[in-house]
């Protein structure tokens, strides 16, 4: 056994974990159709504007503004209609003093028109139509280039495509646009009693479970999860598996960073790099690695399934995010009174989990190795180190999964 000779708080180690962070190069082409979330590389310039044409932003009349001036509800301004233009059509001929021109939202307005008067404010008169408010130049009409215009970016080199972005890019017209390549993680958990989910269990043995929970993760926050079968407790089952991932940006191991006789992981990675941590002072997650092999960040988590994504929540999501030039994770959180009190080792920093029923946070947790620890929760709570209990009825903040 080597037991910690010493930890570190989270905040130095998520501060350590972000200087780490090597933001990938290399680009690659592909549709917008497939470039959800993905990072553009380069700007994108419009050659067309947006909208092409000015265009109808209500359903009504095209007019010239000029012919509505003096019009009121009880003196409108009758107007002849000489026809009707929808969205995907062109009027044709230009659109004289005196006359009107029904129009569909969207559609091109007529040349000679200046103004659309909304339907609600007009009413029919045979062939005419009289005009019960006054419109005023430009009133009701999407300029052309009023959205994008040619020669305008359309999208900036960083942007990350949201759906909205993926819009613009359609709306220009652009078929592919030009993204940094995702970051390839290699995942792997260690231990002598691992076998995968759907293998023979025998005695002794218990099926993996961090292979199955962690890339979600990584496909979620922007990188490409590669997947690896379990690895023995021996350091050259460890160096077989660091060269089965060397071409991987990051690589992500479970177990073997404890202080166990078998727990090898900071021994195989100090031959090929630098450890920069290795030990958190937090609840649940505390024999946690760091290390830097060349080109390569390693984060070695927790085996138990709890402390593992717990961690990978807390550090693997800041890092591979920073990795794949992503914003920061902003989790969506929710205020509600604890409903029962709650001990918390005052030497550490504890992400408790809780269910929320009812409005009221209800413990979760059961213990590090325990998966229903956070397969039964919504969420999780921070107790800060030096707070040895929180009472019940104190209004938490929980941070939701």
């Amino acid at each position: 056994m080597r037991p910690f000779t010493h930890t570190i708080s989270l905040a130095d180690a998520l501060a350590m974990v972000r200087d780490a962070a090597m933001p990938v190069g290399g680009t690659e082409v592909v549709a917008v159709a497939e470039a959800a979330w993905r990072v553009a590389s380069r700007d994108v310039v419009a050659a067309v504007d947006v909208p092409p044409f000015d265009r109808a932003a209500m359903d009504g009349y095209a007019v010239r503004a000029a012919d509505t001036a003096a019009a009121a509800h009880d003196t409108p301004a009758a107007l002849t209609r000489i026809g009707v233009v929808y969205s995907g059509e062109w009027w044709r001929g230009e659109m004289q003093a005196g006359e009107c021109v029904e129009i569909a939202t969207g559609a091109p307005v007529p040349p000679g028109a200046d103004a659309v008067v909304m339907v609600e404010q007009t009413r029919a008169a045979g062939g005419r139509v009289e005009v019960l408010a006054p419109v005023r130049p430009g009133q009701h009409v999407g300029p052309r280039g009023s959205d994008i215009a040619a020669g305008q970016a359309a999208l900036r080199a960083g942007d990350q495509l949201t759906p909205a972005r993926l819009g613009a890019m359609a709306a220009v017209g652009v078929t592919g646009v030009e993204v940094y390549r995702q970051p390839r993680v290699f995942i792997a958990s260690t231990g002598n009693e691992l076998v995968q989910p759907g293998a023979r269990l025998v005695a002794g043995r218990i099926f993996d479970v961090n292979t199955v929970t962690l890339p979600p993760i990584v496909s979620l926050h922007g990188g490409v999860p590669v997947v690896h079968a379990p690895v023995g407790d021996t350091l050259d089952d460890l160096r077989a598996a660091l060269d089965a991932g060397r071409e991987a940006d990051l690589v992500v191991m479970s177990g073997g960073s404890s202080v166990g006789e078998r727990d090898l992981l900071v021994d195989a990675a100090s031959e090929r790099g630098e450890i920069l941590f290795h030990g958190i002072a937090v609840k649940p997650g505390k024999p946690t690695l760091f290390a830097r092999l060349g080109r390569q960040l390693l984060l070695g988590l927790p085996g138990n399934p709890t402390s593992c994504l717990s961690n990978a929540y807390l550090l693997l999501v800041p890092l591979l995010r920073a990795t794949a030039r992503l914003p920061p994770h902003v989790p969506e959180t929710r205020r509600v009174r604890l409903a029962r009190a709650i001990a918390s080792p005052s030497d550490r920093h504890q992400f408790f989990t809780v269910r929320i029923e009812e409005g009221q946070a209800l413990p979760a947790f059961k213990g590090s190795g325990d998966v229903t620890s956070m397969a039964g929760a919504d969420g999780y709570i921070e107790i800060p180190a030096g707070v040895a209990r929180i009472e019940a009825g104190t209004e938490v903040e929980v941070t939701l999964f």
